[in-house]
């Protein structure tokens, strides 16, 4: 990758472990509104599966787990709990903070993530990577989201570089890779558990890698 400037992070699942922190928040759910709390297990297992590492309405995920689980309180206040958690559990990609500290010496960084700007933020305040960014963008607070190329090229236009002098880097392959490529910018897949079934040359395991790609 040649004349790259800037360098621009999607959040959950690459700078914060968000699997990490829903399995905490689907644990402590469980503890706190199941009836039977002999059910945890199968209760944290399958609100996770409904989540589909957040890319399932919220809304629909949480009337589902109540219609399915004996349950007190409501949907809306499980989801509620999902900020509150977030701010208990959250924490970062291992080496998130080593390489925004080695990359911000070389290129402008942004973040641009999907997502309610409430969660996003509480996530990026909590892992303390705030400071690493000249640019944040939450697609709530856009009207668009990714895979859109418009976010990602207003994105660009906030930091002033151009498309082909950025590169985007995140874990989702339609929304994140796909869309940074149709705004006319690189990418690069973080797959850290190699489960993407596609062949994309520009693929890392580690967050580290990038000192080899950049």
């Amino acid at each position: 990758m040649e004349n790259i400037k800037a360098v621009i992070f999607d959040l959950d699942n690459t700078l914060a472990d968000r699997k990490y922190s829903y399995k905490k928040h689907a644990e402590a759910c469980g503890r706190l509104f199941l009836k039977d709390i002999s059910l945890l297990d199968s209760f944290c297992e399958r609100l996770i599966d409904l989540d589909n590492n957040g890319y399932s309405c919220k809304e629909k995920t949480y009337r589902t787990i109540y219609e399915e689980f004996p349950l007190t309180g409501s949907p809306a206040e499980m989801s509620a709990k999902w900020n509150e958690n977030s701010e208990k559990f959250t924490i970062c990609e291992p080496f998130a903070e080593d390489i925004l500290i080695y990359l911000k010496e070389k290129y402008t960084l942004a973040l641009l993530t999907n997502g309610y700007s409430l969660t996003q933020n509480i996530k990026l305040d909590r892992t303390g990577l705030r400071k690493f960014f000249s640019a944040v963008v939450i697609s709530e607070d856009t009207g668009t989201m990714k895979p859109d190329p418009e976010i990602f090229r207003m994105t660009c236009r906030m930091i002033g570089a151009s498309e082909k002098e950025c590169v985007y880097i995140g874990d989702h392959f339609e929304n994140d890779i796909r869309g940074a490529l149709s705004a006319g910018m690189s990418a690069v897949l973080y797959d850290r558990y190699q489960t993407s079934a596609e062949n994309y040359p520009y693929t890392i395991r580690s967050l580290l890698e990038l000192k080899n790609l950049l």
